[in-house]
């Protein structure tokens, strides 16, 4: 068997003649041809193998002058005798809208417009002969790239009739990447045009059209149908959280097995997991594909995070580093390796997000960087149990929140922050970090009735910039209670710290200075400070951080 990897190859025909290593994902033909829908909308995250399988799909069903069975020699699907009588039998349409990201609408549409004059120059001499000279002059607006907006939003569906009225048959349409598009539109500012643009373009092909035979249509999300697929009643979703398809994209655990015997992988094994398992597509357990490839084409065989590198993911880093405090708090949670509860919009509204957190969640899971670990039955939505799946993404995460406090506080001001903290300077520790909240966080972030969380939230982001030298862990049990956040130092002969957040008004903390002393008794009385003795760590300082608003009071204490 052949070692030669295909890292970015999604072209199906190219990997079987070049030899290189193929995962058998033939099987996805089976599942398509057998299921009774018209059109399948397929989401699911970028470079979990979309293209590939379209690809893989389109060289079998295209009827094709020289026969392309023997890229399917000893594939599974060469079992199956009644798929096999498919096989070449079909006009086939395949576009990827992957390149369609432009930044403004001018620019997206003309790149659409370049696709559909590449896929006529593609189709030209087997069908223009054969058109009418009224037909001839319509195929010859788009390669030209002449003509109105109507005509490029019916030039797939002109295509589709052209190939049925000369083959007899109706078309299978391959559609990848539908949405990169709208994506870009939110992003850039031009989402109502192009979503009006995708959605007269799809409609045409997929709506109510006689000649067309079935349709497969990749993405990561499902666009709302109000907004692209309006009245089309004959789409069949299958996202992620369907059981369906769901060995078909991404790295199962057994082609993972398989893969560790032809790598000599055995003792890898355990790192591969921690940094690019748990994904869950229905209940099965995934690996991303593209992290393995990049792993095993390393020379060192080193972890990296091969996904997170691939994309700007700009919208992602946007939303995580929302200020609202109640999402703030869910991130923290995340990060601390527990879990949340929340619904989930298999129809998202991109417009929308800012105003509806069930659209981010959906957003992150459906992306792949969250995933849905339980399902909850509900009387009306079912809830959704959701975590971070590796330690790739838990990286991004990570990177995200230390890159934006990072530009937020200044890169010198944050250094010198942490700098006084490791060597006890309190008061130039606490000068700092109050040049940091009046920089950083709004009067809105710290008003409400808990504005220590959103203390709790930021200090705990600063810190993360220690973590080569510290274990940093937050609203852990230790002593008699749940301290805020413990710092374990690596090297034992460092200062540990533990930070207690406390608000003034509370009934029984009247003003900062009562409420800094019940912060800094409290460490005291709940015995915080055992873990780190525990941990052989001597020099032990408590900190108590009170707030009241946009003011911080910051004292510490030995234990």
């Amino acid at each position: 068997m052949s070692h030669k990897l295909p890292i970015g190859l999604s072209d199906f025909k190219e990997v079987r003649e070049e030899n290189y290593y193929y995962v058998d994902k033939s099987l996805f033909i089976q599942e398509v041809i057998n299921r009774s829908s018209k059109v399948l909308l397929l989401p699911r995250p970028r470079r979990f193998g979309k293209t590939l399988n379209l690809s893989m799909l389109r060289y079998f069903l295209e009827k094709r002058e020289k026969s392309l069975a023997p890229l399917f020699k000893g594939l599974a699907i060469e079992q199956d005798t009644d798929i096999m009588q498919h096989q070449g039998q079909y006009p086939v349409i395949f576009l990827t809208f992957k390149s369609c990201k432009s930044s403004n609408i001018e620019a997206c549409l003309s790149e659409i417009r370049r696709l559909l004059k590449e896929l006529y120059l593609e189709h030209k001499v087997s069908i223009y002969p054969k058109l009418s000279a009224s037909e001839q002059k319509d195929y010859d607006i788009i390669i030209e790239r002449q003509g109105e907006i109507s005509d490029w939003q019916s030039a797939l569906s002109f295509l589709m009739r052209l190939f049925h009225q000369q083959t007899g048959k109706r078309v299978i349409v391959l559609l990848d990447e539908y949405d990169v598009p709208i994506h870009a539109g939110q992003e850039y500012g031009y989402y109502e045009e192009i979503v009006g643009f995708m959605k007269i373009l799809l409609g045409n092909i997929l709506k109510d059209n006689s000649d067309l035979e079935k349709g497969v249509v990749t993405g990561v999300l499902r666009i709302a149908k109000e907004s692209i697929f309006s009245d089309l009643n004959n789409l069949d979703v299958l996202s992620l959280l369907r059981s369906e398809f769901d060995e078909y994209f991404g790295f199962t655990s057994a082609e993972i097995e398989k893969l560790s015997q032809d790598f000599a992988l055995a003792e890898l094994l355990e790192t591969l997991k921690k940094w690019y398992n748990g994904y869950l597509f229905g209940n099965r357990v995934i690996y991303n594909p593209w992290s393995i490839i990049s792993f095993l084409m390393s020379k060192d065989r080193f972890p990296r995070p091969y996904w997170i590198n691939t994309a700007s993911d700009s919208l992602l880093r946007d939303i995580i580093t929302r200020t609202d405090p109640d999402f703030q708090e869910q991130i923290e949670t995340l990060l601390e390796g527990e879990t949340i509860t929340t619904e989930l919009n298999e129809n998202i509204v991109l417009r929308d997000l800012e105003y509806s957190e069930s659209n981010i969640w959906s957003l992150l899971v459906f992306s792949g960087y969250l995933k849905p670990i339980k399902m909850i039955a509900q009387p009306i939505l079912p809830l959704y149990e959701l975590a971070i799946p590796n330690l790739e993404v838990y990286s991004f995460y990570q990177n995200t929140l230390k890159s934006w406090l990072h530009h937020q506080a200044g890169g010198k001001r944050l250094q010198k922050l942490l700098h006084a903290l490791i060597k006890t300077d309190f008061k130039t520790f606490g000068e700092l970090l109050k040049e940091m909240v009046l920089t950083i966080l709004s009067f809105h972030d710290t008003a409400g009735n808990k504005p220590e969380r959103i203390y709790h939230v930021f200090v705990l982001g600063l810190l993360t910039h220690l973590m080569d030298r510290y274990l940093i862990r937050s609203n852990r049990e230790s002593g008699y209670g749940r301290y805020d956040v413990l710092m374990i130092p690596h090297n034992k002969e460092e200062p540990g710290f533990i930070f207690e957040f406390k608000k003034v008004n509370k009934p029984e903390e009247k003003n900062h200075k009562t409420a800094m002393k019940s912060a800094l008794d409290q460490i005291q009385e709940k015995q915080y400070a055992v873990e780190l003795r525990d941990q052989g760590v001597k020099n032990i300082w408590g900190i108590g951080v009170v707030v009241s608003g946009k003011r911080v009071w910051v004292e510490s204490r030995k234990y």
